[in-house]
């Protein structure tokens, strides 16, 4: 009896071991937003903002100002470009949030995209040391499909022991240009939905 029990006990413990464990990234599910005809699927929680919410929910950033500065001058960056544009935060978490506008078309070949990725990473590293954070550079790469080219920029920036993984794209097609700037805390940058993006 002792020897049925013991071994009931250990198809039990092994069993368990098997049993698929769940993905830290289990909680999000597929929100789809609209933009210029252009679907993207980003995590959910989050939603459209004015950009005059967005002002008010980051002075929730009371503990975090270099930060809170860095997502006023991304706001302000984009409302002085004078395009459409759309912002999306995470109702959750101020500190995720995307931007969608409007940009100019580019007629991308590898050596154009490769100068545009660099000029971007210099243009973010001055941008940086005026905001007095720390850039890093996490990478930088474009990847063409039969519709559309596409430059990405992935970085981090960082204040004492904060940081912020930010990522910029440039999604060029038939249908014209379109930017994302995409700031959160959890390295989430949606390159899967920018690709279905682009092979539309």
């Amino acid at each position: 009896m002792k020897k049925i029990l013991l071994l009931l006990i250990v198809i039990l413990v092994v069993g368990c071991e098997f049993l698929p464990k769940e993905s830290k990234f289990s909680k999000f599910s597929k929100n789809t937003i609209e933009f210029k005809n252009n679907t993207i699927v980003l995590t959910s929680g989050y939603s459209k903002i004015t950009p005059e919410k967005f002002r008010n929910r980051l002075d929730s950033l009371e503990n975090k100002p270099k930060f809170k500065k860095v997502a006023l001058h991304e706001l302000k960056k984009i409302e002085d470009k004078k395009v459409d544009f759309e912002l999306f935060v995470d109702e959750n978490n101020v500190e995720n949030y995307v931007f969608i506008y409007t940009c100019d078309f580019y007629q991308f070949d590898e050596h154009r995209a490769a100068r545009v990725v660099a000029a971007l990473n210099d243009q973010l590293q001055d941008e940086s040391n005026v905001q007095e954070v720390k850039y890093k550079r996490i990478h930088g790469r474009f990847f063409f499909t039969p519709t559309s080219k596409v430059v990405k920029l992935k970085y981090l920036k960082a204040y004492k022991k904060e940081k912020k993984f930010q990522t910029e794209y440039i999604v060029a097609s038939k249908s014209g240009g379109i930017g994302l700037l995409i700031s959160n805390l959890e390295d989430i940058d949606f390159e899967s939905s920018i690709k279905r993006l682009a092979s539309k």
